[in-house]
C-alpha cells in the first residue's frame, strides 16, 4: 500500500485498521496535522461504525488506533495532554455504543484513565481551594486550573462506566464527584453568559 496522505484518508475503516497495523506508518514522514487528520478520521469511524464491530475485530481496532494517536503524538500533532483527552473522550464513545471490555484498552474506562495522573497540572484539593475564587486568580494559575477542569471534564465522561467495586475504583469516581460537586460548579457558576 501506499503512504500517500490523501489516499490514506479516503479508505474505509476496515483498509485504514489494516493500514494502520503494517509497518509502513513507521516510514511515514507526515506532519502532525496529517497524522491528526489520520488519528481524526479513524476516532470518527470508530464512534460512529464502532458499535457495529464484532468482538474479535476491537483488538484490531484498539491497536490502530494507538498507532494512530502516537504518530500524532510524535509528530507533534498533539501534545501529550490533548492525547489524554482524545483518548478518554473516544473510550467513553466507544463503551457508550460497545460496552465496555477490559481485555480491550479502547474498550476499558480505567486504561483510559490511567494516563490521567501524568498530565493532571493540579492536584484536587488545590483546584478545591482555588475554585471559590478562580476568576482572581493570576492568569498562569487560572490556565493550569482551567486545563485540569478540561481533563476532569473528559474523565467524568466515563464516570458511568466505572461501576466496579473495587477500591481504586471507588476513589477515582469519588474524586470526579469531588471536582464536580467543589471545582467544576464553580467555573460554570462563575462563566460570562454568551
Amino acid at each position: 500500500m501506499t503512504a500517500d496522505w490523501k489516499q490514506v484518508t479516503r479508505l474505509d475503516l476496515s483498509g485504514l485498521v489494516t493500514w494502520l497495523r503494517s509497518t509502513e506508518p513507521e516510514h511515514v514522514r507526515w506532519t502532525g496535522n496529517e497524522w491528526l487528520g489520520v488519528l481524526e478520521l479513524l476516532t470518527a469511524y470508530l464512534t460512529d461504525q464502532g458499535a457495529e464491530a464484532p468482538a474479535p475485530d476491537w483488538p484490531a481496532l484498539s491497536a490502530a488506533y494507538d498507532v494512530a494517536l502516537e504518530r500524532a503524538r510524535a509528530a507533534d500533532g498533539i501534545d501529550e495532554r490533548e492525547a489524554v483527552v482524545r483518548r478518554l473522550l473516544v473510550t467513553a464513545a466507544v463503551v457508550d455504543r460497545a460496552h465496555h471490555d477490559p481485555s480491550v484498552p479502547l474498550r476499558d474506562p480505567r486504561f483510559a484513565l490511567a494516563g490521567l495522573p501524568a498530565v493532571m497540572p493540579m492536584s484536587t484539593p488545590e483546584a478545591v481551594e482555588v475554585a471559590p475564587r478562580w476568576r482572581e486568580l493570576a492568569p498562569d494559575e487560572m490556565r493550569r486550573l482551567l486545563r485540569a477542569a478540561g481533563l476532569v471534564t473528559a474523565a467524568g465522561a466515563l464516570a458511568p462506566h466505572l461501576t466496579d467495586a473495587d477500591p481504586a475504583t471507588r476513589a477515582l469516581v469519588a474524586e470526579l464527584e469531588t471536582w464536580e460537586r467543589n471545582v467544576l460548579t464553580h467555573l460554570r457558576s462563575g462563566r460570562p453568559s454568551a
